[in-house]
C-alpha cells in the first residue's frame, strides 16, 4: 500500500485503517484487538446501568445501539467465556478462525482507496462504532485480553459499513441473523475435529468394519430410504453413555470433556463394544423400519452397558466381560411391539410405533437391558415359546 494514499488523509484527525474497498460504503480490514477496543464498546457495558449513569458517551452510544441491536442477554451473554477462550485458545495456535465482526457508522467515513482497491478508512477521534453483527465475538474479545492481554495483539477481521441510515442497520441486523440457515445438530457434530468423543466416535465408525461409511453426517433424523445404519450424532451419543454411564444423555449435542488421559483407553474400549454390538446385532441394527436396535435413546443404552468396562484393566479380561454382557442381550425382542411400548416411546392413533428422544427414554431403555430387578427387564425379552412377553 503507498504511503501517498495515506497522506491525502490527515493522521491527526482520527484511527487510519488500511484495508480493502468493497464499495463505496463499506470496507474490508484487518485491525489489532487494541485498536478494535479504541473504536467499540463493550457490549455488556451498554446494559450496566451503574456505567451508564456515569458516562454520557456512553448513554448515546448504547441509544444507537438499542435501535440496531438486541439485548444482550440470555444465550448470547453465556457464550461469551467459552468464546473467550476459544479466542485464547487460537491465540495459542490452536485449530480454527473467527468471522469477521460487522462494524456500523451512520456518518459516512473519510477513506482513500488507488485503483487496485487496497487504502485506508479514517474514523475520527471519539467516534464510537457498533456492531451489528458479531456482538458476541466482540464482547468475548473484551474478555479474552483480560484473561490474556496478549490477545490484545491479535489481528481481527472487520468489515466497515457506514453512511446508511439506522434503519438499513437494522434491517441488514434482521437479515444476517434471520435469513442464514444453521447447520443441523448433525452436520456440526461431524465437522467438529475439537470434541474429544465426537473423535472417537468417528474413529469407532472408521475401524468398527459394519459401521464402515454407513453413518450419516449430515442428517438429524435418518429418512426412510437412507441406506445408512445411524446418524453421527446417535452414535457419538452412544460414545459419550459409554464414557459416562447413563447419566451421559444430559449432555445431548453439548460438549462432553474427556481428560486426555482418559482418551485413549475410552477409544479402544468403545472400538471393542460397539465391535461386539454390531457382530451381535447388525441385522437388528440394519432393519431400521421393524426393528428398534439402532435407534438414538437404545444406542445411548447399549452404549452405557458398555460403560462397566472402563474400570477392567486389560482387553483379555475385558473380552469375557463384553461376551456376558452380549449374551445378557440375546433374547432381547427389537421388534417395535407392544413391548416397548412405554419404554422406549408409544403407538401414535395410527398404530405406528413413535420412538421417544434420548433425554426422555434412554433410562428407562437401559434398565430394561440392564437391570434384572427391572419388570421392564423381561418384558422386552423373548419368552421361552420364543414370542416378545405383551
Amino acid at each position: 500500500m503507498s504511503d501517498d494514499i495515506k497522506s491525502r488523509l490527515n493522521p491527526t484527525k482520527g484511527h487510519m485503517l488500511p484495508g480493502v474497498k468493497i464499495d463505496d460504503r463499506m470496507s474490508l480490514c484487518a485491525l489489532p484487538a487494541n485498536q478494535l477496543f479504541q473504536l467499540t464498546l463493550d457490549p455488556r457495558d451498554a446494559e450496566d446501568k451503574k456505567k451508564l449513569a456515569a458516562s454520557k458517551p456512553l448513554q448515546v452510544l448504547a441509544e444507537l445501539r438499542e435501535d440496531v441491536q438486541r439485548l444482550f442477554e440470555g444465550q448470547k451473554r453465556k457464550n461469551v467465556p467459552s468464546y473467550a477462550e476459544y479466542i485464547c485458545g487460537l491465540h495459542r495456535g490452536a485449530d480454527g478462525m473467527t468471522p469477521p465482526i460487522i462494524l456500523y457508522s451512520e456518518e459516512p467515513l473519510a477513506q482513500e482507496y488507488d485503483d487496485s482497491g487496497l487504502g485506508y478508512l479514517q474514523v475520527p477521534w471519539g467516534r464510537m462504532l457498533i456492531a451489528i453483527d458479531g456482538e458476541t465475538q466482540l464482547a468475548a474479545r473484551f474478555e479474552a485480553s483480560n484473561i490474556d492481554p496478549e490477545t490484545s495483539e491479535t489481528n481481527v477481521p472487520v468489515f466497515v459499513v457506514h453512511g446508511f441510515s439506522k434503519n438499513w442497520a437494522r434491517q441488514s441486523f434482521h437479515d444476517l441473523n434471520v435469513l442464514g440457515v444453521k447447520p443441523n445438530t448433525a452436520l456440526g457434530i461431524g465437522m467438529d475435529a475439537r470434541d474429544p468423543l465426537t473423535r472417537v466416535a468417528r474413529e469407532v465408525e472408521a475401524q468398527v468394519p459394519f459401521l464402515k461409511d454407513r453413518v450419516n453426517k449430515s442428517r438429524r433424523q435418518l429418512r426412510t430410504s437412507d441406506t445408512d445404519i445411524m446418524t453421527i450424532t446417535a452414535l457419538r451419543g452412544a460414545c459419550i453413555t459409554l464414557a459416562y454411564g447413563i447419566s451421559g444423555v444430559k449432555y445431548g449435542s453439548k460438549p462432553a470433556m474427556v481428560s486426555d488421559s482418559e482418551l485413549p483407553k475410552i477409544r479402544e474400549i468403545a472400538k471393542e463394544w460397539f465391535t461386539a454390538l454390531t457382530e451381535a446385532f447388525g441385522p437388528a441394527m440394519e432393519d431400521r423400519e421393524n426393528k428398534l436396535a439402532s435407534a438414538s435413546t437404545v444406542l445411548s443404552a447399549l452404549g452405557a452397558m458398555g460403560h462397566s468396562l472402563i474400570n477392567v484393566g486389560n482387553s483379555a479380561e475385558r473380552a469375557v466381560k463384553i461376551a456376558e454382557l452380549i449374551a445378557s442381550l440375546q433374547d432381547v425382542d427389537w421388534r417395535r411391539g407392544k413391548h416397548w411400548e412405554g419404554i422406549a416411546g408409544k403407538f401414535t392413533p395410527r398404530g405406528v410405533f413413535s420412538v421417544g428422544g434420548s433425554k426422555e427414554t434412554s433410562y428407562a431403555v437401559y434398565d430394561a437391558l440392564a437391570d434384572k430387578q427391572s419388570p421392564a427387564y423381561s418384558q422386552v425379552r423373548k419368552s421361552t415359546s420364543g414370542v416378545a412377553a405383551e
